[in-house]
């Protein structure tokens, strides 16, 4: 019987520190507010304390709604 994979989403703040069990391949640079890039993750995995988070979707989605550069639109 095989494992229920649990999908989590977040980010690494060097794209070398990316899991090899990482799905998101393409579009993965997330620019925050700040002008800083991190790298897009999903996967059943944890990152290493230090080098990005791991959320649920629905945190990730919120997170990214809070510290993410948003498009200008006029």
């Amino acid at each position: 019987m095989g494992g229920t994979l649990i999908m989590k989403y977040g980010y690494v703040f060097k794209i070398d520190d990316t899991p090899n069990e990482n799905f998101w391949k393409q579009s993965r640079e997330i620019e925050l507010k700040d002008g800083t890039i991190v790298y897009g993750c999903e996967g059943d995995f944890d990152i290493e304390e230090g080098k990005g988070q791991m959320f649920t979707k629905e945190n990730f989605l919120i997170w990214l709604g809070e510290n993410a550069k948003q498009e200008e639109t006029e």
